[in-house]
């Protein structure tokens, strides 16, 4: 008997899936090819992860329900995790700019599919939605506070080459500044005051760790005060937008609950 041909599933017909798996590749790639090993690494497999998990969950869900509306918000907040995660690896020189470009172009199709989705999932019609889409530039990249988060990152990455060999304290820097990018991309995309404002807090703890682990380093006269200054200025400045964002959204939120 010939073996009977595969039967595509669901999630299989679908174009974004094809974008999907390319990009996966691509970020495969530059997992198994970067020089050093840097925490935005295991943030962007996981990431990756987590959209095709949650496309494929919520296209198995019904059209017009919650669950597929709530699986497909899941995968959208992936995207723009893995977005702000190459712009910490091109901070931190383990990829370069064709490649980001690259992977960054693919997440902003895969999001606009996935909202093209959710949409068509709201007015109940099975089906993907192709629209026209302007540069592939996540919204969350025009704030202020995110360009400043990456410049805290760049900063580090020339601090950590002056460190010593395995420091104990480069994992916990490059832990806490990449956690204040990625905290603030995801947070930009949810749609409630308190999704936000719950991941610009999370933002914010790891701006004020970075702080303390400068601190703590000057104070053991394992650096300067006037070498880390720039890098607690940035931090600082971090803070302090992070903070009114969060008390804009609050006062927002009580005028129009």
């Amino acid at each position: 008997m010939r073996e009977q041909a595969h039967q595509k599933l669901p999630h299989e017909r679908l174009d974004i899936y094809g974008v999907y798996l390319e990009t996966a590749s691509l970020c495969a790639d530059m997992l198994a090819n970067a020089a050093y090993t840097i925490v935005a690494l295991d943030h962007l497999d996981r990431a990756m992860e987590s959209i095709g998990v949650n496309l494929m969950r919520g296209n198995g869900q019904p059209a017009g329900s919650a669950a597929r509306a709530n699986y497909l918000d899941v995968a959208i907040g992936s995207t723009h995790e893995c977005a702000a995660t190459l712009d910490v690896c091109l901070g931190r020189y383990v990829m370069d700019e064709s490649a980001h470009t690259v992977g960054t172009q693919n997440l902003w199709r895969i999001r606009g599919m996935l909202l093209g989705m959710k949409r068509a999932s709201i007015s109940r019609a099975v089906r993907e939605e192709h629209a026209r889409y302007r540069a592939s530039k996540f919204p969350f990249v025009a704030l202020d506070m995110y360009q400043v988060s990456l410049d805290g990152v760049r900063w580090i990455q020339q601090f950590i080459e002056e460190l010593a060999p395995r420091s104990r304290v480069q994992r916990k820097l490059d832990t806490s500044t990449t956690g204040t990018v990625l905290n603030i991309a995801e947070g930009h995309g949810r749609e409630t005051v308190a999704d936000q404002n719950r991941f610009m807090k999370t933002a914010q703890e790891h701006a004020y760790q970075t702080l303390l682990m400068l601190d703590l380093m000057a104070a053991r006269d394992e650096t300067t005060e006037s070498r880390v200054a720039v890098g607690k200025a940035t931090q600082v400045r971090v803070i302090t937008m992070l903070h009114a964002w969060c008390e804009r959204n609050e006062q927002r939120n009580e005028q129009h609950p």
